[in-house]
């Protein structure tokens, strides 16, 4: 699934596309498709590392910038080196904001492990981190929305394959008409949702010590740290401004001392009529069949079944699941505390307790000795009292 945010925490579905395997040949008819929407400018695609993703991207759209999904670049990373902590540095390396944040946080990627720093480094940074990004990715570092999409065809893909077109098209038709219906309600130039982090980024302002350079550049301070911002060229030494097209909060206190618009300094992507704009073209139902005007040379082709071999077995419905999304719990079966085992425990055993929940008592297990629940005589706590 392809989608295109926008800024104001909306999504536009591009295209759909499905095959197994993912070959090159699916993803350049699906990339050739979508050139239809023409020349974008600042065109980002975020997907995973497959080799034929990016060059059915870079037939087709010559001018777009591909990029890693953050998410999946950190779960390749815990799989090939199995270290979560080496994972947690290079996700908050690949969100960093600024050169100083990315580098301190790559030195300390270097000095813990060497091979991951190398691994990183070879897939080249402008693909991964933030601050090396050619084109602004609006803070989108994951396809969080493709896999949205696919979570509401989970059960919809089994379905034949024009009742799953017809499926998809109900589906977006819903959304458009909700989402534009959402537009009607909102009272601010901004969207709800940028609205709500500008308001977030305005209460830190009170933290903020502001000193006017001059007109437009103001010096910005907090706990022995400074920051410079430019009202005139929408710049702050954060890089926050600059990457997002949204204040931060260091400008929020330079244009509140002017008694600036807030609003004046966010781009238009983040407004409510850009989202009205998006979502004003409703998606119109095709009809019943026999009612359609197909052209004659359309309907004397004939489209024949796909020259393939279905696999033996039967078909894999559900994902496989990530070896870090699998969790197991081991408990001991002497103490029952987790994290345990039997050979290694240290602790007392459990009396008149079972790890079987739901059998009576006459049913289970008791000790020779004292006739309890929950341990036997090897084990029984009564066992040196009664050889007294």
């Amino acid at each position: 699934m392809e989608r295109m945010r926008k800024p104001s925490n909306y999504f536009h579905h591009l295209v759909t596309f499905w095959n197994n395997k993912i070959p090159a040949q699916s993803l350049t008819y699906s990339a050739t498709k979508m050139g239809a929407l023409g020349h974008i400018d600042e065109l980002v695609f975020i997907s995973d590392r497959h080799a034929s993703i990016e060059a059915g991207i870079s037939k087709v759209f010559l001018y777009a910038t591909h990029t890693i999904c953050c998410w999946h670049f950190v779960e390749n990373i815990k799989k090939r080196f199995h270290r979560k902590d080496v994972a947690a540095i290079m996700d908050k390396a690949a969100r960093a904001y600024n050169e100083f944040e990315y580098n301190r946080h790559m030195e300390e990627l270097r000095n813990l492990h060497q091979n991951a720093y190398d691994y990183v480094i070879d897939v080249g940074p402008h693909k991964w981190s933030g601050v090396h990004y050619p084109e602004r990715r609006y803070r989108v570092m994951t396809i969080n929305a493709a896999e949205c999409i696919n979570s509401c065809l989970k059960f919809a893909r089994q379905l034949p394959m024009l009742t799953l077109v017809e499926f998809i098209r109900n589906m977006l038709q819903r959304w458009f008409h909700d989402r534009y219906r959402a537009t009607q309600t909102m009272h601010h130039q901004l969207t709800d949702a940028s609205y709500l982090v500008l308001l977030k980024r305005v209460e830190k302002c009170g933290f903020l010590t502001v000193n006017p350079v001059d007109w437009n550049i103001f010096s910005i301070k907090r706990s022995g740290k400074q920051w410079t911002v430019d009202l005139a060229r929408k710049t702050c030494t954060c890089n926050k401004f600059q990457m997002d097209n949204f204040p931060c909060s260091h400008a929020l206190t330079a244009a509140r001392e002017r008694n600036m618009d807030l609003t004046t300094l966010c781009s238009n992507n983040y407004k409510r009529q850009t989202l009205i704009d998006a979502y004003s073209v409703p998606i119109i139902p095709v009809g019943h069949p026999s009612t359609w005007v197909v052209p004659s040379d359309i309907a004397q082709k004939v489209i024949l079944n796909p020259n393939s071999r279905r696999q033996a077995g039967r078909p894999r419905v559900g994902r496989h699941v990530l070896s870090s999304k699998r969790t197991t719990t081991q408990s001991c079966r002497r103490c029952g505390q987790p994290g345990r085992n039997f050979r290694r425990c240290t602790n007392p055993p459990m009396i008149n307790e079972s790890p079987s929940k739901g059998v009576p008592d006459e049913y289970r297990r008791k000790c020779s000795i004292c006739h309890s629940i929950g341990h036997n005589k090897q084990t029984c706590p009564n066992i040196d009292s009664n050889k007294e």
